[in-house]
């Protein structure tokens, strides 16, 4: 950095401006540079510009004779401690090195390191858009930049001179462009409203239209208002096909013509024949303002509202202004030396690159004012491309010449950086709530009441070659999920922000496209009201609890002497309800078995079942008839009683069920309702001990005096159903041949011997002492088979190891049986 230019550098600056005078050449007056030209109305500081220099950071410092300001290429920032109209002293910006690799100061004149000074000079000057001549100082800034500070208070930064264009100022009829042509010399010709205008001072025909089609035949085919016009070599001009349609472009692919109209797409042969158009009814083709066919066979179709269209295998894909397209109403198509397509609307120029194959758009820029094009209002389908690679534009306000080869590529990423931070809109002191501030003002650990969460960060990205193409992305850590939108916007306001840790991120990207890897950031924090915190939780339930303690004592004693009676009163009726249940329950399995009680009790009614092995025994007194006369009902009732509870005792030993009594019959069954292997072996053991508790109860009653009450038993197994029936009164039943054939066998069977059938003793001859009675007549039987057990083998006991013995068998006549 140095002090304000001197008398002496100026005139060095002078000669070196004379020397690059003589050296420049071309037609000057025709010349638009890219140049950006600040004033005071911009924020400058009034008078001359002197010096100019650029921090570590990035940002430009501007001494002026009214002020010092600081510039990020948006705004103009005072100094600290300068004030407008003060001036800024001689040698205020003092020369100090600045990153490595970036630029050194001479006198006011800046170098980038291996630039070459004095190749292809240039003169800029107020002819290309500076306010006046006399430049004071110049800088060259780390992105390749230059800026000239001038004696009359202005400051210009120049990036290329990528631009063309042209104007009536350069003797063109008129400003508004209608198209292109090529002379037989290959020069570019310029049609205007007004007549043709040759940018390099030849002669220019009075022709008007550009928009035609040459076919390899001669024939030119022209759009207009009602079809094609077919200009023949012989100077005939013809009506081609339908002209009734007005054709707004014309464009060759292949072996056929497209033909693009506001009804749609249209295809035509190229045989200079008035042949039937052929309609591509695509969906959303329509409304058609322009056409480009590229070398992969994509066709490109412009529309009067609906964007930018690529008709592709039969598909077509859209471009708007949704995909950062300029505008919806597209006026021109032009494919370049590479292929890429430039789209002119009514609001710019883009650029839409593709990949080498010409299948994927893999960016989507924008060219207007900024980059030096003095219009912006395409001129429908005025567009050309020249030899040299070069593009044309017509434009409302002239014609416009665009090399891409010398467009000003940025390759350092923006130095983004936190400028502001705003409180409720205001500036407060941040010292009340920061550990410390840095040397911009930002505070530095930052700790806000709950009630200051409204805040405005403001920010910039440090690009000067294009500020305003810059664009941000932002984020607050703790409030948004992910990135904002891509946005021109330097501010940005979270309001009603709760209580937590909070980091705000913004990173830039500069007009190239290249993005800075490491975003800004900001963290603070946002502290908890009181009564929100954990301590004030803590102490306030505590006080709460406190307050309730004595309220709830005094109403825990009263209910709880109200629990206690009522308690009382549950537990009496709790147990007054479960002894009656449980003499209910009792009562129930002593008429059902158990399993029957529960089906009974769970659904409301039982469902009767069919058991293959079972036994069924029945028992009577010999003689009862005779007996029963000699005493009164009640004795009878009570004799019968003493010995049916001794069968039922009988029964709960040996696992029977008892069935039922009638008058002296006692009849239980084995094997139901739960099935049994030992069950002919257990009603065996039962009907033993059965004349075994008669003989002991008749021992009893003859040594009172009373005659005795011989029994009879009679066995047979076999297969039987049994069920509950009726719905009062529940009886659990068994019915079946077995039933019936056991009854015989009792009735017909001897006082003091239990009398069993061959199935029984199938089942139980192994283990008994037995003696056969032979066959015996039973009413509606016929001649039985039967036997009188008289008591079980000596090597046999009566319980456990009998029935264990019983299974044995059975396995072993199942063996046998299965070996036959």
């Amino acid at each position: 950095m140095t002090a304000p230019i001197s008398l002496s550098s100026l005139r060095t600056l002078r000669i070196a401006t004379a020397v690059g005078l003589s050296l420049w050449h071309g037609v000057v007056g025709a010349q638009q540079y890219d140049l950006r030209v600040f004033g005071v109305e911009d924020g400058l500081p009034g008078g001359s510009v002197d010096s100019i220099v650029q921090d570590e950071h990035g940002f430009l410092w501007i001494a002026a004779e009214h002020g010092t300001v600081r510039f990020d290429g948006r705004h103009f920032t005072p100094f600290p401690g300068s004030v407008s109209g003060g001036g800024a002293q001689p040698g205020c910006l003092r020369s100090r090195p600045l990153q490595p690799g970036g630029t050194s100061m001479a006198q006011g004149l800046v170098v980038a390191p291996g630039a070459q000074v004095g190749a292809s000079p240039v003169r800029i000057s107020a002819r290309n858009g500076m306010k006046d001549d006399d430049a004071r100082c110049i800088l060259r800034d780390r992105s390749g930049v230059v800026w000239i500070g001038t004696t009359y208070g202005t400051l210009v930064r120049y990036t290329g001179d990528a631009v063309t264009w042209y104007d009536d100022r350069d003797g063109m009829p008129s400003p508004i462009t209608l198209g292109f042509r090529f002379t037989g010399a290959g020069e570019v010709l310029i049609s205007t409203k007004k007549g043709w205008f040759a940018p390099d001072g030849g002669s220019a025909p009075n022709a008007m239209s550009t928009m035609e089609v040459r076919l390899p035949s001669g024939h030119v085919w022209k759009p207009s208002n009602k079809g094609i016009i077919d200009s023949l070599p012989s100077g005939y001009i013809l009506h081609v096909g339908r002209d009734t349609l007005a054709v707004n472009d014309l464009v060759i692919a292949g072996d056929s013509m497209l033909i693009g109209t506001a009804n749609g797409l249209y295809r035509a042969p190229l045989d200079n024949s008035a042949a039937q158009w052929t309609h591509l009814p695509q969906a959303g083709i329509e409304h058609i303002t322009s056409l480009a066919y590229d070398r992969a066979g994509n066709i490109w179709i412009g529309t009067a509202g609906r964007g930018v269209l690529r008709f592709r295998n039969n598909q077509v894909q859209r471009w708007t202004t949704a995909e950062h397209m300029a505008s919806d109403r597209v006026r021109s198509l032009l494919l370049d030396a590479y292929q890429n397509l430039w789209v002119g609307t009514d609001r710019g120029f883009n650029l839409m690159e593709l990949d080498e194959l010409q299948e994927e758009v893999i960016n989507v820029r924008y060219y207007g004012l900024e980059d030096g094009f003095p219009g912006i209002e395409a001129m429908p389908n005025a567009c050309l491309l020249a030899v040299d690679s070069a593009l044309w534009f017509g434009t409302t306000r002239g014609a416009i010449r665009f090399d891409p080869r010398r467009v000003y590529e940025d390759p350092i990423a923006p130095n983004t950086r936190i400028t502001d931070i705003a409180l409720f809109f205001e500036h407060p002191d941040w010292s009340v709530w920061s550990d410390s501030l840095d040397v911009n003002g930002t505070p530095i650990g930052t700790a806000l009441p709950y009630d200051k969460n409204h805040l405005t960060f403001g920010f910039t990205g440090l690009s000067l070659a294009h500020p305003e193409k810059v664009r941000f992305q932002y984020m607050l850590e703790g409030h948004d999920k992910d990135w904002s939108p891509i946005t021109a916007d330097d501010k940005v306001t979270y309001s009603g922000l709760s209580p937590g840790t909070y980091t705000f991120l913004v990173k830039a990207r500069n007009g190239s496209g290249v993005w800075n890897d490491s975003p800004a950031r900001f963290t603070f924090v946002i502290e908890p009201p009181m009564w929100d915190t954990l301590g004030f939780r803590i102490i306030g339930g505590g006080a709460l609890l406190l307050g309730f303690f004595a309220f709830q004592r005094l109403r825990d004693r009263r209910a709880r002497r109200a629990r206690e009676q009522l308690e009382h009163m549950v537990d009496q009726r709790t147990r007054e309800l479960t002894d009656e249940k449980q003499r209910s329950d009792e009562l129930l399995l002593n008429i059902l078995p158990e399993i029957t009680a529960a089906e009974l009790k769970e659904n409301g009614s039982t469902q009767a079942r069919s058991y293959n092995a079972c036994t069924v025994l029945f028992s009577d007194f010999q003689g009862f008839t005779t007996l029963s006369e000699q005493l009164e009902a009640t004795g009878i009732v009570t004799e019968l009683d003493r010995f049916f509870r001794a069968f039922d005792r009988i029964t709960d030993t040996y696992g029977t069920e008892k069935i039922k009594t009638i008058g002296d019959a006692y009849m239980c069954a084995s094997g139901v309702p739960n099935p049994s292997p030992t069950h002919a072996l257990d009603a065996v053991l039962m009907a033993l001990e059965m004349l075994s508790a008669v003989d002991a109860i008749n021992a009893h009653r003859l040594a009172e005096g009373h005659p005795a009450w011989p029994i009879r038993i009679g066995l047979h197994s076999g297969p039987l159903i049994a069920g509950v029936v009726g719905e009062k009164k529940f009886a659990y039943d068994v019915w079946g041949d077995t039933v019936n054939l056991a009854s015989r066998m009792e009735s017909s069977g001897a006082a003091g011997r239990v009398h069993v059938t061959k199935a029984v003793m199938d089942l139980v001859g192994p283990f008994v002492i037995a003696e056969a009675r032979g066959e015996v007549m039973l009413k509606g039987k016929g001649a039985v088979e039967s036997w009188f057990i008289d008591r079980l083998r000596p090597e046999f006991s009566a319980n456990a190891e009998g029935r264990k013995a019983n299974e044995l068998m059975l396995a072993e006549r199942d063996r046998r049986r299965r070996a036959t």
